[in-house]
Formats: C-alpha cells, structure tokens, sequence
C-alpha cells in the first residue's frame, strides 16, 4: 500500500481536526485515535511488536503525506522512528513494555540540563529539558540525559560525558507549558521536568550523540544518527506542506479576481511562480528521496555509510527544506492580502514550514559543514 492509499481514508479527519489542534497545541485524542488505529504510529515499529516496519523511504512518504493535510499531524507522525531507535537499547521485554500493541507515541529529546544519577536499581532523573514534540499525547516520555557521579558528570572513553537514555510513563514527567510559537503549534513540543524521578534500570540503555548501543538488531540504528535525524523529520514534513499550498494556490489562483486585473491563473507571473514551485518541489524530492533510498539500502546491507555519502544525505535533506520552503514563499506572496487571513489555505501552511525549517538538523550552518567535507577539511561539528 503507498502512501497516499494509506493516508486518504484520514485526511478528511486530520483536515476536519487542524483548527482545534492548533487552539489546543497538541492533537485531539479523537484524532490520535484514528492515527493510531490506522497504524500511522507504527511505520517504523518492528514487526515482532506489531509494528507495519517500512524501509525509511515508505515511511518518509507517509510522513510527507500526513502533512500535505497538515503539518503538525505529520511532525507527530515523523516521531515514530524512535519506535524501532530508541527502543534498540532496550531488552525485548522492556521494548514491548514500551511499545504496547506497535501503534505508540514516543516523546523526547535530550535533556543536558538533566542529572541522571545512578541509584540501586536505576537511575534518579531531575532537570528540566526542551522541544518534546508530541509530549501531550505520548503514551512514553523519554530523556537522553548526561550520567553524574556526585556533582560532577560521568566521563567515558575519550574524555565525552557518558550518557544514558532513560524511558518514562508520563505520570513521572510534568508537561511545562512553553509552546507558544509561530508554527507546527499542534505539535505540543513544549518543555518536560523530572524531580527526583525513578527509572529502573531495565528501562534505560547506552545512548549518545553518537548513536544507540542496540540490544537487538535496528536497521535504522546501522545510520549514523546526526545522518539520520537529517532526513526524518522537517523534509518530508517540508515537501509535504509544500504540496498543499501548490494545490491550494491552484484553486485561489482560479478564483481570485481583482478587476481591472485578469484572474490571478490567467497573469503570466502566476503561471511562472507555479511552474517554478513544481520544478523546486519535485527536484528536491527526487533527491531527497533518492538519498534516504541509498541510506536504506546501504544499512539494509550491513554497510556502514562513507562521509562522502553522509555529505549526500544531509545536502538532500537541506535542499529539500529550502526548496519546499522557497516555493511555498513565492506562492503566498502573488496570493497578495488574501494569504494573510486565517481562513486562507496558505496562511497555517506558511508558518508551519517556517517553523519546521528552523529545526537545528536543516539550519544554515549545516551547508558550512557539508562544504568542508567536499573541500577535504575535517568537519568543524558534529552535524554531518
């Protein structure tokens, strides 16, 4: 099934639910509910826990999808690579603990602010962290948090804080409400705080900047993770936004007339600025996808990815932000004042990219570290 068989029996729901999810900040539970009962959070969940398990091309498209109906439903949806991830640290007891019949939601983030302290047992978690998308409907919170010793940070080999991702049912976190933002509102990525918080130890694993110290086989763990967290979340969610507001225009464009003017299709600059927002579009996903696709099949086999093809998957998954976000600019713009009004179709899409296209994956210094890699220099941070 692709991906727009997949998602159509609920676009009519994600569409009808937009307005009350972005009043409220986070996705209605009767929506949620539809989500998880047509597996949406379960793209990437593995098949011994119920989970549909598509290669990271099906499951980028379902995210594009998602959000060509709206972006926040398809930024929660994205989080469900952290269903196969994150869950690689843990035992396959604890995994299933956590991911239920396959269809759950994961929340976190890393948490530098936090201290995990190890008691008998597990580990004692206090600190506050930010940008938890999803947190309101998460049925698991989750932390990667630095070890401390003391007052001091743990250090592990080659002198790095050692680090331990912890899992926790949202009765142990408190939700602090800091979400007030320009777009991608339903997204509920408001801050977590921990006070003295349990987690026993079967309910944490190895996890770092680096990637996840897997207890059983991941294939999206055999992608280097800084690689990976590229290409999972703002370019499909981008390209899918993208999407929508190239059709919505079309409609206006059809509609729109200010006399003396001809309609708005029939002006030759809107009959350019949408042959250039196709051309922006589709050249992007063509790459983009045909990046993850090289990704997949490289960790599909075994392999593990070169720098150079690291370079090719993050210069994908920039272009296409700035490409989807390039066309959805031109259009808003020959929209004129119409596009200014909340009821206009490009109004919530206009915002949500732009907020997706500030997430620090796809920001602009990551094309400084790419260039350095093609010049020969060594990469002057860990984004690559």
């Amino acid at each position: 099934m692709d991906a727009r068989t997949m998602v159509a029996p609920l676009a009519g729901d994600i569409r009808l639910h937009a307005d009350a999810a972005e009043a409220e900040r986070r996705l209605p539970e009767v929506l949620m509910s539809r989500l998880m009962e047509a597996g949406l959070f379960s793209i990437y969940t593995p098949k011994q826990f119920g989970g549909m398990e598509l290669s990271l091309p099906e499951a980028l498209s379902v995210v594009e999808e998602v959000s060509r109906h709206d972006g926040s439903a398809g930024w929660t949806v994205a989080l469900g690579f952290g269903n196969d991830l994150f869950t690689s640290i843990l035992s396959e007891a604890a995994a299933a603990r956590v991911l239920g019949s396959g269809s759950a939601l994961v929340a976190g983030s890393p948490g530098f602010g936090v201290r995990a302290v190890p008691v008998d047992g597990g580990y004692r978690l206090t600190g506050q962290w930010q940008f938890a998308s999803g947190a309101p409907n998460a049925h698991w919170l989750n932390v990667l948090a630095p070890v401390f010793d003391g007052d001091a940070p743990r250090l592990g080999p080659g002198g790095m804080p050692e680090t331990v991702m912890a899992f926790l049912p949202p009765g142990d976190v408190e939700i602090v409400d800091t979400w007030h933002v320009t777009g991608l509102r339903a997204s509920g990525s408001h801050d977590l705080r921990v006070n003295n918080a349990f987690v026993p130890k079967e309910m944490t694993g190895g996890f770092s900047l680096m990637g996840p110290q897997v207890r059983r086989p991941s294939t999206l763990a055999m992608v280097p993770f800084t690689t990976l967290l590229a290409m999972v979340q703002a370019p499909p969610v981008c390209l899918g936004i993208a999407r929508h507001v190239i059709d919505a225009f079309k409609s206006l464009a059809a509609q729109k007339e200010r006399p003396p003017s001809p309609r708005l299709d029939q002006q030759s600059r809107a009959q350019s600025a949408v042959a250039r927002a196709e051309a922006l579009v589709r050249s992007a996903r063509l790459y983009f996808y045909a990046a993850a696709q090289m990704a997949w099949d490289r960790a599909s086999a075994g392999g593990q990815l070169s720098l150079e093809e690291r370079v090719d998957v993050r210069m994908a998954s920039l272009t296409a932000v700035e490409n989807a976000t390039a066309a959805v600019d031109s259009l808003r713009r020959l929209a004129g004042s119409t596009a200014v009004f909340e009821s206009c179709e490009l109004e919530r899409p206009w915002r949500d990219i732009h907020t997706a296209a500030q997430h620090v994956q796809v920001q602009d210094g990551r094309w400084e570290t790419a260039g350095r890699i093609l010049l020969g220099l060594e990469p002057a941070d860990m984004w690559i």
